[in-house]
């Protein structure tokens, strides 16, 4: 399968101040691929580096083989993005902003009402834009980077401003057109939930740097096990030092615990030997949260 996307070696310094270390990943056609890490890690700063709205120091980018400091016209002409805030007028209608761009990108009125229809704006189209909403606004946004048929869409916090039902339909929208076109998908968020139910791949981004590239298969491939205890240093030490526990994070109800290759029963035996008072040891698979807490600071190694 074709790769849409090519990343190798990024590297960006504001000031004096490295942003973004040396990180490499690829995006295959028809794949939804997840860009988390917390505010400030670097999600942003990549993203405008990928629609060369700033400059890179070093490395390479390649859309569809073409690369993005060598043939820039040929490289941006396959993508379609909505990075931070639309940059809409708010004195027309949706629909005049979006025969706006048609003309510069030479597309028919046939595609603009098909962009209105998939994106659900067919009822509020008319409405000048002062009036939409902020998640209309998004629609809006995204309706216009979907004009020109891109092969890669890039998306930064694309739920921002959406109600739960307008997440569940921008989900649908996404995953229709990666299965259905092909298109690939690039989402940055730093919402667990959103990258869970929408992609097929994570690069977990901290500080700049991509910590792993993991498809959401390989998340959900290993079990944890959740401990109902009390929450103390004590404890913490004890569950720490257990032979056969790789990992400690703590849960709501106490500790979440993931094992090596040793018997579940027999590392429970000496939890309880060491004294830790357990009032229930549940198994269930990995989820993104799990995972997120193991790669991203704030996990408890």
């Amino acid at each position: 399968m074709e790769a849409v996307l090519e990343v190798k070696n990024l590297k960006k310094k504001i000031g004096k101040r490295p942003i973004i270390k040396d990180i490499s990943f690829q995006i295959k056609e028809g794949e939804i691929f997840g860009f988390l890490g917390p505010n400030g890690s670097g999600k942003t700063t990549t993203i405008k580096m990928l629609v060369d709205l700033i400059s890179m120091d070093s490395g390479s980018i390649f859309i569809l083989g073409n690369d993005i400091s060598i043939n820039r016209e040929a490289a941006l002409r396959h993508i379609g993005a909505v990075v931070e805030s639309p940059e809409l007028y708010s004195y027309l209608s949706g629909y005049e902003n979006l025969m706006q761009i048609a003309r510069i990108r030479k597309v028919s009125k046939e595609r603009i009402n098909e962009v209105v229809e998939l994106v659900g704006l067919g009822a509020r189209i008319k409405d000048k834009m002062r009036k939409y909403s902020l998640g209309m606004k998004q629609r809006l946004g995204l309706a216009a980077a979907l004009l020109a048929e891109p092969r890669l869409l890039i998306l930064d916090e694309p739920t921002n401003g959406l109600d739960p039902n307008g997440i569940i339909e921008l989900r649908n929208i996404l995953k229709n057109l990666a299965e259905n076109t092909g298109m690939a998908v690039f989402v940055s968020s730093h919402i667990l939930g959103e990258i869970q139910n929408l992609c097929d791949t994570v690069a977990f981004i901290e500080d700049g740097t991509i910590t792993s590239v993991e498809t959401m298969d390989m998340v959900h491939s290993s079990f944890v096990y959740t401990l109902e205890t009390d929450k103390n240093d004590k404890n913490l030490q004890l569950l720490k030092g257990t032979e056969g526990i790789l990992s400690v994070t703590e849960n709501e109800i106490g500790y979440t615990i993931e094992l090596s290759d040793r018997k579940p029963s027999q590392v429970l035996k000496d939890i309880l030997l060491s004294g830790i008072e357990i009032n229930s040891f549940a198994k269930h698979l990995k989820e993104l949260e799990e995972r997120y807490m193991e790669l991203i600071k704030g996990g408890i190694r």
